[in-house]
């Protein structure tokens, strides 16, 4: 486990067998934009697969709220592979829903408070994708788009109570995080996603175009929390696919970046980071960012908010995409074989990446992970 502020890791006591059964449900986060293409599905596939890779203990559960069921595709083999997979290994969002509801509702709906079961709807994901630690498991929306009927405050409610409820009642101690599709005005789904994850992580790209879209997104998450249809705040902005000048880490006002950005990604970085901060500073906003406040100074709020992610390279990103394997298992294998670079075959492409490279990706999103899960101990 880490513990301590984002800006200095350390280790913590070990942890009360007593006070991990109190609480199995051990914290929940929603991945979550204003478009695709952000970068969503590829922080939460990682981050999900670091995270159960460092805690062997918890059992790490992955949502899978978007339409097209991206983050199921990565987790089950990659895009290739999904093709293949039987209907009945997809949809179990669906299910669950389905349980959920016919057991919150009626006369009788008491005599049901405790017998919802996530786990009977969660795949071990192990078992269908050798790649991913054994301690993760998926429950998927499918991989096929589907008409969504919109559902109800109150019955949006219940299902996430019922959901949190299962895995809180669990034996085991869990880890939830939970991906969906880009949207400024969320699908019923991505509210669900909210209703069940106190935490927010917003990947976006570094421009003033993407950062206003990406406002109206958090002025809609604002409303929804003061008309009180949701609690989740932003834990965790990430500037994503910045392009990097040098790999050396460098501090920029007040930030420490772990490569070098160019110039002009510097001065937008400045722009979009005053933006931002202003946000956090308006009385109207109060409560919507973990750390923001009118009174936290701009430079605190900014390095306990802020993360920079270089852009990642494509002979290590597709590959992870197209086979499902993670940047944990790339590097485990990269430093099982001693040699000096790792070579990819999909279905009709064949990647290789040096040494260097595939350490360059493991390292940016190995210390992105680093801090979240840091600044997730902070906020709890």
């Amino acid at each position: 486990r880490v513990c301590g502020k984002a800006s200095a890791l350390v280790s913590c006591p070990p942890v009360d067998a007593a006070s991990q059964s109190a609480m199995p449900l051990q914290s929940a986060h929603v991945f979550a934009s204003h478009i695709g293409h952000t970068g969503k599905t590829t922080l939460c596939f990682n981050m999900a697969c670091y995270y159960a890779k460092r805690h062997a203990d918890v059992k790490v559960l992955v949502m899978d709220f978007a339409e097209e069921g991206d983050s199921t595709k990565r987790l089950l083999g990659g895009v290739d592979a999904a093709r293949g997979k039987v209907d009945e290994l997809y949809g179990s969002v669906f299910r669950l829903l389905s349980d959920a509801e016919s057991k919150s509702s009626g006369l009788t709906s008491w005599l049901w408070s405790s017998d919802i079961d996530i786990t009977a709807h969660a795949l071990q994901v192990a078992q269908h994708n050798p790649h991913v630690p054994d301690n993760l498991f998926l429950v998927s929306s499918g991989a096929w788009p589907r008409s969504e009927d919109p559902l109800p405050e109150d019955r949006r409610k219940q299902i996430g109570k019922k959901i949190k409820e299962s895995l809180e009642r669990s034996r085991e101690t869990w880890k939830l995080f939970c991906d969906t599709d880009g949207d400024r005005r969320p699908s019923p789904f991505t509210m669900l996603a909210y209703s069940l994850c106190p935490f927010a992580v917003v990947p976006l790209h570094l421009s003033k175009a993407d950062l206003d879209r990406t406002e109206t997104m958090l002025g809609m998450m604002n409303e929804m929390r003061k008309s009180g249809e949701i609690s989740t705040q932003v834990l965790l902005m990430v500037w994503n696919m910045v392009k990097s000048q040098k790999d050396e880490p460098i501090e920029h006002k007040g930030l420490m970046l772990p490569f070098t950005p160019s110039k002009v990604s510097l001065d937008i970085l400045d722009a979009c980071n005053k933006r931002i901060a202003g946000m956090a500073k308006d009385p109207s906003f109060a409560g919507l960012f973990v750390r923001g406040s009118p009174e936290t100074p701009d430079v605190e709020f900014l390095r306990s908010t802020i993360a920079v992610m270089r852009q990642l390279a494509d002979n290590v990103l597709k590959p992870a995409e197209e086979l499902g394997m993670p940047f944990v298992h790339m590097i485990d294998t990269l430093e099982a074989s001693g040699k000096k670079q790792l070579k990819f075959a999909s279905a009709d492409v064949t990647y290789t990446a040096g040494e260097d490279v595939v350490r360059g990706v493991d390292e940016a999103v190995r210390n992105l992970s680093l801090k979240f899960e840091a600044m997730t101990v902070d906020a709890r």
